[in-house]
């Protein structure tokens, strides 16, 4: 069995923990402190087949047991096979995610990419536009997993328009610059669109 110290860290960094630690091994034992981390860990278990098991601690702390089972392994297997040919872009239009509070929506964004780098499937392009161009500069902190993505195959294009318009094109990081012709065409093309609005 594998432990985890997931202290101090918010969803879903546990859960990309735990999904990394149980593509090694059988069993993980994660100690979280975050209240939505043994809910959302459970819905890991309930989507995976996984045995799952918690125990409050002191400190509101609880660490949470997952398992893989027989059913686990077989829907594994069938997955991996269904998801063969699949494929799907990211659009990122905006820095941040959601409506409400641009703190609390930049927190969502970098969890949604940081999400992104842990898919079994991971998209085919991540196409940015307007104020998602900002994730693609020096200074950003989605450089790492925007890197970590495109070394693994996603092609990730900025709109030159929109990174001039922001005076961000002598500071592109990662990725490639595009047109609006070509990301209209790629959407276009393309049946599975995830948007993280």
């Amino acid at each position: 069995m594998e432990k985890i110290n997931a202290l101090d860290k918010v969803c879903p960094a546990p859960i990309i923990m735990a999904k990394r630690a149980l593509k090694e091994t059988d069993e993980v034992e994660i100690l979280v402190d975050d209240d939505m981390a043994p809910q959302n860990l459970k819905k890991l278990a309930d989507q995976k087949s996984y045995d799952y098991d918690v125990k409050k601690g002191d400190n509101n702390q609880f660490t949470v047991t997952l398992k893989k089972t027989e059913k686990s392994h077989d829907q594994a297997e069938s997955s991996s096979l269904n998801d063969q040919g699949s494929s799907y872009i990211v659009v990122i239009n905006t820095d941040i995610m959601g409506h409400g509070d641009d703190t609390l929506g930049k927190n969502l964004l970098h969890g949604f990419v940081s999400s992104l780098t842990e898919q079994d499937v991971l998209p085919d392009k991540i196409l940015c536009y307007n104020g998602g161009v900002k994730l693609l500069v020096e200074g950003s902190d989605y450089l790492t997993d925007l890197k970590a993505l495109e070394e693994a195959g996603v092609q990730v294009m900025g709109c030159g328009a929109c990174l001039d318009y922001f005076n961000l094109k002598d500071k592109l990081a990662v990725g490639t610059i595009t047109n609006m012709f070509s990301i209209v065409e790629m959407m276009r093309q393309q049946n599975r669109i995830v948007r993280p609005d």
